[in-house]
């Protein structure tokens, strides 16, 4: 649709005035204040008329909307609500809420006006001391790299619908990531980490993960369904996510490579046939005290581990240790360092851990891969001699 547009003088200043559209198809004049005094300034006025019409011809939005960039986020959090998982949504939620959407109430700046430099601006903020909500501590790097694939994603959605004819968060950069360096066990320690769990509430889930690199999603969303003990295989098909106070769900894996079936070790073999056999017993003798539900992973009385619960424990057993303060999280990459350290290739590796592909096993793991470097070091030794 055609922009129009001309000069008018209000208060001895020049001001662009543009007749743009609604979505109803109703003629919208925009006024500009130019800050020209009208004295000798009419060709530069005219100008910026002409640059002003330029400009939004090119925008080429389908209408003009006046709403606002914390208006429209408002409106996408509600349109988004049915169509991505819970535990995705409570995160573009919590972090629109909480930062995103204040920030830009506070600026009135309207959806089809943002541009890259807003962003940028917004990202910058984040960075200060104070940007946390509970403490007085800047956002992290990685936070900031969230909200920033929060954002896109909500400009994507505005672009579809027209409301927008590009997105800016596309070409915006963002803070520069500081990479997290992991924290891998060796052989020696994992062993050592297995014995301060013994008889701990989470011990199971803690070794399967030690033994296969499993997921926290994956470990705890394992059912006895998924387990052939005729057969000694694992099948990983399905996660077990947290809704924040709305208890948990059950879920698909993160991607159709996380799918996969593994073989059982002799002692994971032996272990879940006890911890099977536990879980009978503690059925007969609990009767309707005891919940009945197909997760291996489970508590006492039968309730399946939350995600939180989890993570929380395991941290406490291991800050209270004298080995390395991992993650975890990190177990799952204490077991590809392990592997490839033992000469297995980077696709075995990505084949037990599920990724989805090769690359993304050498962006994690390349730089332990000690083993292959030695073997090369050692062909070129015979090859050449100096």
């Amino acid at each position: 649709m055609t922009v129009s547009g001309s000069l008018q003088i209000k208060n001895k200043k020049y001001y662009i005035v543009l007749n743009l559209y609604d979505g109803q198809g109703d003629r919208k004049q925009k006024w500009i204040n130019t800050k020209l005094d009208i004295k000798g300034n009419k060709r530069r006025a005219e100008k910026m008329l002409s640059e002003m019409l330029a400009e939004y011809q090119k925008k080429d939005v389908v209408f003009y909307s006046t709403i606002t960039v914390a208006d429209y986020f408002n409106e996408w959090l509600e349109e988004i609500v049915i169509s991505v998982r819970p535990n995705t949504y409570r995160t573009y939620f919590s972090n629109m809420k909480n930062h995103i959407i204040p920030y830009f109430e506070n600026k009135k700046i309207l959806l089809q006006e943002l541009n890259t430099y807003d962003l940028e601006e917004y990202y910058f903020s984040k960075l200060q001391k104070g940007s946390k909500i509970k403490t007085e501590d800047a956002l992290s790097t990685t936070t900031i790299k969230h909200h920033h694939q929060n954002i896109s994603k909500a400009l994507s959605d505005a672009q579809r619908r027209g409301l927008i004819n590009s997105n800016p968060a596309t070409v915006a950069k963002t803070p520069k990531l500081k990479k997290y360096k992991m924290q891998f066990l060796n052989n020696e320690q994992l062993e050592e980490m297995l014995i301060l769990f013994k008889g701990n509430p989470v011990e199971l889930p803690v070794i399967l993960c030690a033994v296969y690199g499993f997921r926290r999603s994956e470990v705890l969303g394992l059912k006895w369904s998924n387990v052939d003990l005729i057969n000694r295989i694992i099948t990983i098909s399905e996660t077990l996510q947290q809704n924040g106070s709305n208890g948990n769900y059950t879920d698909t894996t993160k991607s159709e490579s996380s799918n996969r079936v593994l073989p059982m070790t002799d002692s994971i073999y032996n272990l879940l046939i006890k911890c099977k056999e536990i879980q009978t017993k503690r059925s007969q003798i609990m009767g309707n005290y005891y919940i009945e539900n197909d997760y291996v992973c489970v508590l006492e009385n039968g309730n399946n581990i939350s995600p939180n619960y989890l993570t929380r424990t395991f941290h406490s057993v291991i800050s209270k240790s004298n080995l390395p303060p991992i993650r975890l999280h990190d177990l799952r990459h204490s077991v590809a360092s392990n592997l490839l350290n033992n000469g297995f290739s980077v696709v075995q590796v990505q084949e037990w851990l599920g990724h989805g592909s090769a690359s993304t096993t050498l962006n994690f793991y390349a730089h332990v891969d000690k083993t292959s470097k030695t073997t090369i070091a050692n062909s070129l030794e015979k090859m050449i001699r100096i």
